[in-house]
């Protein structure tokens, strides 16, 4: 029964990371739209398994979703998942989204600035 928690507080902590990502303004749209097909997957009634099925139609949907929550982090750039991921350790459990998408705005503001400067020169 304990392996039952383990797994709910981990799926847990991939839904608040998640719901982080999907409120951030700097988040890439593709991996967005893979963290959206995963919440469509879970209450689709067309599944691999159906869920008439007790418990293979729900781990169907407890693996499929947590692949494709693992799919969208992946398509993260490192920078963001890494402060994500500190942020939600630091908390305890629980994501400051505003403060999140407000350092995460500002570091690719940032950058972006930087790479302005940038004299683009051809050598003939």
């Amino acid at each position: 029964m304990w392996k039952l928690g383990v797994l709910w507080w981990k799926f847990k902590k991939e839904i608040m990371m998640v719901w982080a990502m999907l409120r951030n303004p700097a988040a890439p749209g593709v991996a967005k739209l893979v963290a959206l097909l995963a919440a469509v997957y879970i209450i689709s009634p067309v599944d691999l398994v159906p869920d008439v099925l007790p418990i293979l139609g729900w781990l169907d949907d407890g693996v499929v979703s947590i692949l494709l929550f693992k799919l969208a982090f992946k398509l993260l750039p490192k920078e963001m998942y890494e402060s994500l991921k500190a942020q939600f350790e630091k908390k305890g459990g629980k994501v400051d989204d505003a403060a999140f998408a407000k350092s995460e705005s500002a570091k690719y503001q940032s950058n972006i600035s930087k790479n302005e400067n940038v004299v683009d020169a051809k050598v003939k």
